[in-house]
Formats: C-alpha cells, structure tokens, sequence
C-alpha cells in the first residue's frame, strides 16, 4: 500500500505533464489548494509563539492576536469549502482560478497586517515574515504580479512609518520586560531600515519569479516532450495493429478497411481513403474509406490529369497537402467541402519506387499536420503500400491454385471416363464373353488392368487432393462416428494384413466422441495410412492403428508399422506430390506418391496436426490429433498462404 501511495503523485504530475503547455495551468492551478493546506498550520504556531513569548517575558497585546489566530482557521475553512464545492469550475477555468487565488492571497495580507499593527507597526518583528508571502506570490505568479504583491507589502509597511510619525497612527508596541522595542525615536535610521527591507522584498520579488519562470519553462519544455512521447506511443501501438492486421487479414478488402478505419482514430481526422491506380495510371478509383459515405466514393473516378495535387502526388512520389478552398486542386472538391472538409493530405502508395495509388487524409480544419506528422503519414502510407503488394501477391496465388484445381479436376475427370470404359472392356475379355483367351493373351491384359488400375487409384487421388484443397468448398456437414470408422478399418484390412502376414491390431477407446468430418474424408484417410503400413510392413512384423480420446477437446489415430522406415535424408520430400521414398519403390513398384499429400490436407482441413516419425528399418509411426470443433480451432489458427 505504501508503494502505491508513492506512486501515485508521480503518476498525477506525468498525467499532467503529458497533458502539454494547455496542461501546465492545471499543474501550477492548485495554488488555492495549497494555501488553504498552509493555513491550517496558521493558527496553532501562532498560539504557541504567543505562549512562548509571554513565558519569555515579552509583552503585546494577547486578545487581538489571539482572534487573528483564531480567524485563521475560520476564513480557511470558507475558502475550504469554495474550492469543494467549485474544484472542477476553478481549475478548467484561469480565470476563475487567479481570482480565488489572489483574494486568499489579500486576506492573508489583511490578516498579516494586522498582526504587525498589533505588534509594533513598522517595528514589528513579524515584518520579516511577508519576505515568505513574496516568495510564495513569486512562485505562484508572473514576476509581474510578484513584483506588484512585493510593493503592497513594501507600501503597507511604509503607511506604517509615515502614520507612526505623523502620530496618526497608534500601534500597539512589543516590550520587553516593560521596555518598548521600537526605533521610531530615530526616523531617518527607520527610513533606511525600512529602504533595506523593500529592497530586499522586490529583490526576492524578482530572483524568486525568475527561477520560477525558468522553472515553468523547464516544465513546459518537458511537457511537450512528454507529450510528444505520448503521441509517438499512440501512434506506434497504431502502427503495431496495422502490422498485425497485415499479417492476419490477406485480402486486400478486409485489410484496407481495418488500416484506414485504424489511421483515422490515431490521426484524429475526419476521414482515411485509399485509391488505386488503374494500369495505364491515367485513373484513381476509391478501393477503401473510413469516415466518407459512399456516394462520394462508390464508382467515382478520379482522373490524374484533370487533379492537380493527385498527379503531383502520383508524378513526383512525395507527400503533399491542400486546402480545399485554394483553388480547384481536388476533382471531388465540392463534393469533399459538402462534408465539411478543408484540408486534404495525400501520401503516394509506393512499391519498389513504383507509385500504386494514394492514401488519403481528410480533415475538417486547415493547416492540422506539421512536419513530423507528415513524416508518420509518410510512414503509414509505405506500410499501407506493402500491404495492399502482399495482398496482390496472395489474391494472385489463390487465384493461381483455384485454377489449377479446376484444371486438375477437369483432366481427371475427362480421363476417368475412358479409363473406366477400358478397365470394364477388359473385365469383358478376361471373364471370357467375347472368347477363349490364350495364355500370353491373359498374361498381358493381367498386366494392362494391373497399369490400368493403378492409374485409375492416381486419378482417384488427384480428385480427392484438389476437393481437399479447393477452400472454397467447405467440409459437408457429416458426422463420423470413430468407433465405427474403427470397426471399417480393422474390416476392411484384416484380409489384406493377413495375406501379407504382418500382426494387425485395431484398438479404441470405448469413449470415442463422434466428430464432424466430409463425406468419406476419413474413411480415405485410413485407406491411405493403413494400406501403406501393411504394404511396407514385412512377414512377421506389426501394425497397430489406435483410436484414443485424450482430453474433452481432441481425438488422437495413431498408425504405428514395424516395417522398412523412411532414409532419414528424405523425410523433408515426404509431402511433396508423386514423391515415393527409395526403400519403398526398391520394395514395389506400385504406388503414386500422393497418399501422404492427401492424408496432410486432409488433416489440415479438419484443422489437426499431424506427427510422423521413422527410421529406416525400425518403422514409422504417424500420429494424427483432431479436434472436436473444427470451426473454433480454424478461426483460432492463422490463416495459411496457398501451397
């Protein structure tokens, strides 16, 4: 608790100074404040000096002092009460501030004054005392007031001098053991007495105000620093979500939407645009636009030639700004001017020195950004630029893959259909219906339905690769559930482990959850993991396909294989499309190399993770973990470029 406390003073005088030059008022406003603190002490220290003066044997008038002791307090307490009730109006308002102020400060020396009448005039001891009212009006206040506070001190006393002389003026003296202490039976040695102390009260007047000058000028000196600080703080967590919006969003909708809606808050201006340059950069047409309605920017174009200030900007690739009422330098001036704006700042959009459009700021005031935002505006429009290349580059890429999936679901398509009617001809052959076969006949349609198929399996594969890839086709809505597909697996390849002699096992958790999955996603899955581990997997060996449900949130298969393993130098290709490890086409020829690929997207479509380990001759093992919702799990993992 300590700590907080000492922290927090030094957090209120930050606050204040990050505030500004506009703030220092409010840093230097609570002047009444700490008066009315100081005043409390008032009236005790002068009971006490009191008590201790009369035990010292000097002699005054007790009773007056004592009330002027005792309205101390009384008048404090009002002041106390003003400033309660009326803080928030005294310290937002200067005015009303220097007035309460300064009305403590001429009570206080209407109080002061009367101590000194009641203690001697201009002999009174207590004179030495407004030397600390000069110095507290000196820090408080301009030099001048200071100056101005030290003459009413100054010309109290001297009121003083010339009334007790002229005999006008009776005060009350201090004795001691019944000799009065005064020196008013000299006047000129009271004159230059009274010379040396307003000379003194003026020349602590002006030293004081000038430290305090210096000292309000250091402050606001740090306070526009502090301030900058701030701002430049803003602005770089600014630019910080902009970086992450970068890398999060790569469509260049989204993307731009996000960066001027993020440039208009940190900015303060009324509205952010985007325009793209057309191919032959004789036209700009509005892509993004935070704060301007959309019939200023829908379908409107701007023409570079007939816009003075966007063809400088586009031309000479630097950053400009205008005023809207000086002339037609803007095409869409009227319209912008309908909305209030007057001003417009335009950065160039730049990639590789080549300009691509121009970021726009508009703004509501004239002359709003100085040097150094220009210098941030600079910067936020390079940024901008790179993200609007890197979506280009990622729209460019997907459009690319879209194309070749189709182009890869149109061949296998088209070869499907002859495949097919060949495989179903020589179905016809060897079952005999159109004639005997000779041996060598059989032997080589044995061979050609062998080809035949393993060709038909890579078209299958390639379908179900580019459905796997095609993003825009989502994953049907489909309920798996696992201890089924546990049941299929361990059905389907008993007969086929058996002939190939491998132990096979298909163990699963009794508490399988169903998952949501495509339609035969998983069951191909399987086919792919399974057929290559009994494939590869040699007599006497092990394979064992495990169903688990480790936690409330994920299923976990794993497909484990005592056969030949994979080189440790290839296990970087595995993923790659056709490619099949050397161990495995030295132990058959059959095989397309597209299994893997397959099993990956698919697990990437159900948002899971896949693990394989191997080694050469020990086996490989693959562990595929998937979660129980695909779509939480999507929208929490980033989004993935194209492959």
């Amino acid at each position: 608790m300590n700590i907080d406390r000492r922290k927090r003073p030094r957090r209120r005088f930050t606050l204040d100074l990050a505030a500004g030059r506009d703030g220092l008022p409010r840093l230097w406003g609570h002047q009444g404040f700490w008066q009315i603190r100081l005043r409390w002490a008032v009236a005790p220290l002068m009971i006490v000096a009191v008590a201790a003066g009369r035990a010292l044997g000097f002699e005054f008038q007790v009773v007056p002092i004592l009330i002027i002791a005792l309205a101390s307090p009384a008048y404090n307490a009002l002041f106390a009460w003003v400033y309660s009730r009326h803080r928030n109006r005294i310290e937002a308002d200067p005015r009303l501030n220097r007035i309460f102020t300064t009305t403590g400060v001429f009570v206080d020396y209407a109080a002061m004054f009367l101590l000194i009448y009641y203690t001697g005039g201009v002999s009174s001891p207590l004179s030495v005392f407004l030397i600390f009212h000069v110095i507290i009006a000196a820090i408080q206040f301009p030099t001048g007031t200071a100056y101005a506070l030290a003459g009413v001190a100054a010309g109290g006393l001297w009121i003083f001098l010339i009334g007790q002389i002229g005999g006008w003026l009776q005060c009350h003296h201090v004795a001691y053991r019944a000799a009065p202490l005064h020196y008013l039976d000299q006047p000129p040695y009271a004159i230059v007495v009274l010379s040396a102390f307003t000379a003194t009260l003026f020349f602590t007047a002006g030293i004081v105000g000038r430290l305090a000058d210096r000292l309000r000028a250091r402050v606001g000196d740090l306070a526009d620093a502090t301030s900058s600080v701030a701002r430049a703080n803003v602005r770089l967590r600014s630019l910080y979500r902009m970086l992450s919006a970068i890398g999060a969003e790569r469509r260049m909708q989204p993307l731009l939407e996000t960066v001027t809606e993020e440039l208009s808050k940190v900015t303060k201006v009324q509205a952010v645009a985007v325009k793209l340059l057309s191919e032959d950069g004789k036209e700009l047409r509005y892509v993004a636009a935070h704060g301007l309605p959309a019939s200023v920017t829908a379908d409107k174009v701007v023409y570079v030639d007939q816009s003075p200030i966007n063809q400088r900007v586009v031309e000479e690739k630097i950053l400009l700004e205008s005023r809207l009422e000086s002339g037609d330098q803007m095409q869409l001036q009227e319209e912008l001017r309908e909305l209030g704006i007057r001003s417009a700042v335009l950065a160039p959009l730049k990639v590789e020195d080549r300009v691509i459009g121009t970021l726009g700021f508009y703004d509501r005031s004239c002359d709003r950004f100085s040097a150094r935002d220009h210098d941030f505006l600079q910067l936020a429009a390079e940024l901008v630029a790179i993200a609007i290349d890197h979506a280009r580059a990622y729209e460019a890429i997907e459009t690319l893959m879209r194309e070749r999936t189709e182009f890869m679901l149109e061949v296998a398509h088209n070869l499907r259909a002859p495949l097919a009617a060949g495989l179903s001809i020589i179905d016809l052959l060897t079952e005999g219906y159109l004639g005997e076969l000779a041996e060598p006949q059989r032997d080589h349609l044995d061979r050609l339905e062998s080809r035949l198929r393993a060709l038909n399996q890579t078209i299958g594969e390639l379908l179900a690769i580019a459905r796997t890839r095609d993003r825009s086709r989502e994953i049907e809505d489909v309920v798996v559930d696992l201890g089924a597909l546990a049941r299929y697996t361990e059905q389907t390849f008993k007969n086929e482990a058996a002939a190939q002699a491998p132990a096979f096992r298909v163990p699963a958790d009794a508490d399988l959850p169903p998952i949501a999955s495509g339609l035969g996603l998983l069951e191909s899955l399987m086919d792919n993991l399974v057929s290559n581990a009994i494939k590869y997997t040699p007599e006497g060996g092990r394979v064992e396909v495990r169903f688990e449900h480790p936690d409330t949130a994920s299923v976990r298969i794993e497909v484990e294989d005592t056969g030949i393993g994979i080189p440790s130098d290839e296990k970087g290709k595995l993923f790659r499309e056709f490619f099949r490890a050397s161990n495995a086409r030295r132990t058959t020829a059959l095989g397309t190399g597209l299994g893997l690929v397959l099993v990956k997207q698919t697990v990437e479509r159900h948002a899971g993770e896949l693990d394989l380990s191997s080694e050469e001759g020990q086996g490989t093992k693959v562990t595929i973990t998937l979660p129980l919702d695909r779509e939480a799990a999507l929208n929490a993992r980033p989004e993935r470029t194209p492959s």
